[in-house]
């Protein structure tokens, strides 16, 4: 048909293809606009900071790895490598580090772990949640996530032998030999491996063999400290501890609730240069012969030291852990350990620390190595007490879950 002979003809056809066309502009647009405003997502932002030893790094899509002393950027794809003396920790924000902490994981020596994907919601529409996805080759990590008030945390992380996938909580997750192994010491873990998923609740242990799918959940360990947790009321299993001269304010011990967490809060600022402790002590008073592993683990937050390594003795750090115990010839020892992040001055002649150096305003996740092999000839018999404290001049510590595991 020429349309010079019927031009009202064409001209009908072309109103009514373009009123189609806006009638679909006016559908597809909206809905478009409304579609990315409920999906889209932007980066995470993530660091890794070396808390021992020097991390070695490689970029997305780098051979050669960067030598990190102490701290850089991570993005997806990134990778961290540890070796036998090195520590850090890759800490996710939802901006920078000013922002809320969506998840910390601390890798141990000789681990080997990428970050694959790190990413939040863009929009406040979007109330979906922010992915973190991570890879683990050898070693071991400690995973503490917490969900934000808009948006919940959804973390998965691959070993050679499954998947692990979780949410707000506390996981630990290491590859010994052919097997992963995954703890969850707060919340619950879905481990997938073969075609079957297991799940891991609070306390439990689930292990994934090569080529095998997860065995079934038992008991992680015996913990021999009674709540502790530190929620609802602590006296009378826990009593207060305070040490300081005659006259002088004593360091405040105080029950609050940070990062959707209990937490007692240890400080003092007074500036007058002295000596004091001030802590929680239980009594324990446990036999602990007939079990073949002891390990301490603590969860702990360091905000303020005023005296800077372990003081002139190496014996005052903001936090610390007194574990008073009987050896095996019935002698009555102490065995301590501190952690603080203020480093002594260069041409300071006091001692140097002896406690383990951690990141300031970051929650740590320590575990002992196992008690019986360190104390060696003078290993425990029996647990008397266990005293977590402050000791300095100035100081402030938070301390969120203490255990004394046996196995």
């Amino acid at each position: 048909m020429n349309w010079r002979e019927n031009p009202q003809r064409v001209a009908w056809l072309v109103l009514t293809v373009s009123f189609s066309f806006c009638c679909l502009l006016a559908i597809a647009i909206p809905l478009g606009v409304r579609s990315y405003l409920l999906n889209a997502t932007r980066p995470i932002q993530s660091y890794v900071t070396v808390t021992a030893g020097t991390v070695q790094f490689f970029p997305p899509g780098a051979e050669d790895p960067s030598a990190v002393t102490d701290r850089r950027t991570v993005v997806a794809g990134g990778r961290i490598v540890t070796d036998a003396t090195a520590r850090s920790l890759l800490t996710s924000f939802v901006d920078d580090s000013s922002s809320p902490l969506l998840a910390t994981i601390q890798l141990y020596q000789d681990t080997d772990l990428r970050l694959t994907t790190a990413r939040v919601p863009r929009f406040a529409w979007n109330d979906g949640p922010a992915q973190l996805a991570l890879s683990l080759q050898k070693g071991r990590v400690s995973i503490s996530t917490q969900d934000l008030s808009d948006h919940p945390v959804r973390m998965r992380l691959n070993t050679p032998h499954g998947s692990v996938t979780f949410s707000g909580g506390s996981y630990d997750i290491s590859i010994e030999g052919d097997t992963t192994l995954v703890r969850t010491r707060a919340g619950s873990a879905q481990v997938l491996a073969a075609n079957r998923e297991v799940t891991a609740n609070t306390g439990e242990r689930v292990s994934i063999p090569a080529g095998g799918p997860p065995e079934l959940p038992v008991p992680a360990a015996l913990n021999l400290v009674l709540n502790g947790k530190l929620e609802g009321r602590l006296s009378p299993l826990w009593q207060e501890v305070i040490r300081v001269g005659a006259g002088l304010a004593p360091g405040k011990i105080t029950q609050e609730m940070v990062d959707q967490r209990s937490v007692v809060r240890f400080s003092r600022k007074t500036e007058d240069g002295a000596h004091n402790e001030a802590g929680l002590k239980q009594e324990i008073n446990r036999d602990v012969q007939g079990y073949d592993l002891l390990t301490l683990r603590l969860e702990f937050k360091l905000r303020y030291q005023s005296v800077p390594g372990g003081g002139y003795l190496a014996s005052e750090y903001p936090v610390m852990v007194d574990i008073g115990y009987t050896d095996i010839y019935g002698k009555d020892l102490h065995w301590y350990q501190g952690f603080y992040y203020l480093d002594l001055p260069k041409e300071s002649t006091w001692a140097p620390p002896t406690g383990e150096k951690v990141v300031q305003e970051i929650w740590y996740a320590y575990e002992s190595p196992n008690l019986f092999y360190l104390l060696g000839e003078t290993r425990p018999a029996r647990i008397n007490t266990i005293t977590v404290f402050a000791s300095g001049h100035d100081y402030e510590s938070l301390v969120a879950d203490i255990a004394l595991n046996v196995r």
